[in-house]
């Protein structure tokens, strides 16, 4: 336990950290130091939950704010990423206002439960986070509880973050905010990852944007149709920077070109 606890107070420094939750009895415990080491570094420290959370009860006091989400910001309605997301913004910039060295949130992601959202929803949510994250230089670790979600609503949470706890395995792939205001693609695409990609890229292209897919090691002809067809439905302009040659090539023989002539891949 001890060594578990020093290694979790060290993901407070900054990031968005999928945490696999997988020892409900160690979950407090360790709720309790990363919310405590970010008060000793300044930081404001908010903690998220569901009303029966064992974490809102035991630890809520010791937090800057304890809250519901489903309640406090979706009025116990659907996700809804844009006011999520403001939220996030609000808090960023009145935790500077008060002198905060920045935003420390720990989520319990069993507040998402009652809304009832699907893969879609939550990869959809968690890869946009990831940029407000980014943007502000915040903490937001996102625990889910193996119990909770099932397989593939973890794997896209874990796809989405850049960093992670809980999860030895490395994740398929990872479409995570980049530099100004770019993404980054890497890993393995194939079929097996589809539903999940397909969300993840579905939300990083609501509008014009880069992604670079230097680190993108394989996507097979279903990846890059699922690129095609999000892309062709959002109507934007996307550039996948870095692109390989033979991606490149097999691209345009397949015709997604076509399908979807806004994309530009570029070497």
């Amino acid at each position: 336990m001890t060594g578990a606890i020093a290694e979790l107070g060290g993901l407070v420094k900054g990031g968005h950290v999928c945490w696999v939750v997988g020892d409900e009895a160690a979950f407090g415990d360790l709720a309790a130091v990363l919310l405590a080491v970010g008060r000793e570094l300044g930081r404001k420290t908010i903690l998220f939950g569901p009303e029966s959370s064992i974490a809102l009860s035991e630890l809520g006091p010791g937090a800057a704010i304890a809250v519901d989400p489903y309640v406090a910001f979706l009025d116990r309605g659907p996700i809804d990423p844009d006011a999520m997301l403001a939220m996030f913004r609000e808090q960023s910039a009145l935790a500077r206002i008060e002198g905060h060295e920045g935003l420390l949130v720990v989520a319990d992601m069993d507040w998402l439960l009652p809304a009832r959202p699907g893969t879609d929803a939550i990869v959809g949510f968690e890869v946009l986070l990831d940029r407000v994250v980014a943007e502000l230089d915040a903490t937001v670790i996102c625990a889910y509880r193996r119990w909770s979600f099932d397989n593939n609503a973890i794997l896209g949470a874990l796809c989405v973050h850049p960093r992670r706890w809980g999860q030895e395995e490395r994740p398929p792939f990872f479409l995570i905010a980049g530099d100004r205001g770019s993404w980054r693609l890497s890993g393995e695409i194939d079929l097996a990852v589809l539903p999940v990609f397909g969300a993840a890229i579905a939300a990083t292209t609501q509008m014009p944007c880069v992604i670079d897919v230097a680190g993108l090691g394989f996507i097979d002809v279903a990846g890059m149709r699922t690129i095609a067809r999000v892309t062709r439905a959002a109507n934007v302009s996307v550039r996948l920077l870095g692109a390989h040659e033979a991606l490149r090539r097999l691209w345009h023989v397949a015709r997604f070109d076509e399908l979807s002539p806004t994309v530009e891949l570029v070497a």
